[in-house]
């Protein structure tokens, strides 16, 4: 059993397309086609960049919130699950301590210093994710 394709062949020698003859249009539309596929190269790393910032802002928020709502329910500290919590945002709230007092009753504490650090954080996410769109933008490519 034989397979046919009715692909050309390739060419034989690496000069065989040297030796086509193209018009100028073509070659301004092979010319743009190129710089159509680098605009697009482009595009897809500042949007991979952005998309880095916000997954990386999305595991910080999800953490600050885990541990608001630990606070909020008054989770026991010493519990392995708390206190690893605890130990990975602490260095992410610790600078957002002082701002407001932390009001408490009993054991359940409104983490005030939690909510700036979500608020505060998801702002400078969003404005470094725009930043990287604004310096990696590029004009779009006309037709000609």
């Amino acid at each position: 059993m034989s397979v046919h394709n009715n692909w050309p062949d390739a060419p034989t020698t690496p000069d065989a397309e040297a030796d086509t003859v193209y018009s100028p249009q073509e070659e301004q539309r092979a010319e743009l086609r190129a710089e159509q596929r680098e605009v697009v190269r482009h595009d897809y790393g500042v949007a991979r960049a952005s998309q880095i910032i916000y997954l990386i802002l999305g595991i910080v928020e999800s953490l600050l919130i885990i541990r608001f709502v630990l606070k909020l329910l008054a989770a026991n500290p010493d519990a392995a699950f708390t206190n690893a919590i605890y130990g990975l945002t602490e260095p992410m709230v610790s600078p957002f301590y002082g701002v407001f007092s932390t009001p408490q009753t009993h054991n359940v504490v409104l983490d005030l210093a939690a909510v700036l650090a979500m608020i505060v954080y998801a702002l400078v996410g969003w404005g470094i994710a725009k930043l990287i769109y604004a310096l990696g933008a590029r004009r779009p490519v006309q037709p000609v």
